[in-house]
């Protein structure tokens, strides 16, 4: 047997020791008893134990940031800060795309669940980035008051929102 096979062995049967060590090095446990993710103990979860991320919530409200240069920060950086500022409660994700080209700036894209809702190209200058913004604010608050309607009267009598 070589060393790296012995030292592999070694590893993986000192594994369920390390894992079953559930207190740290002075004695003391690493909780408190309840768990963090849903605040009932690990007896009161019943026979069947959950693994911990079907208790969270799905993220929500997030604007991705998906540029590469300065323009497209600037238009990531105008456009957020207009949304956050009429929709300071929003529930649905977006994300900004930008693909430089060499000829003419670069392309912005706003994508809602993988699909393009707006798109535009940029060429240099911080001027056009906020006015850009502007317009895609306005695209942007026109879609999401549309799909929150069309959601709303989405028939899911078999499928829930997310599975359509």
């Amino acid at each position: 047997m070589t060393s790296k096979m012995l030292t592999l062995t070694l590893m993986f049967l000192a594994l369920p020791s390390i894992a079953d060590n559930s207190k740290l090095e002075n004695g003391a446990p690493l909780e408190n008893g309840t768990k963090l993710e849903n605040g009932k103990k690990l007896e009161e979860q019943g026979d069947r134990l959950k693994p911990p991320f079907y208790n969270f919530n799905e993220v929500s409200g997030v604007i991705v940031d998906r540029t590469i240069t300065r323009l497209g920060e600037d238009f990531y950086f105008f456009f957020s800060q207009q949304l956050n500022d009429q929709y300071p409660d929003l529930q649905e994700n977006l994300t900004i795309n930008e693909i430089p080209t060499a000829l003419s700036g670069s392309i912005i894209e706003v994508f809602h669940s993988r699909q393009v809702i707006y798109r535009t190209a940029l060429s240099p200058g911080r001027r056009q980035a906020k006015d850009r913004a502007q317009d895609a604010l306005r695209v942007v608050s026109n879609y999401i008051i549309r799909w929150q309607a069309e959601r709303l009267y989405l028939d899911t009598f078999d499928l829930e929102h997310d599975e359509f």
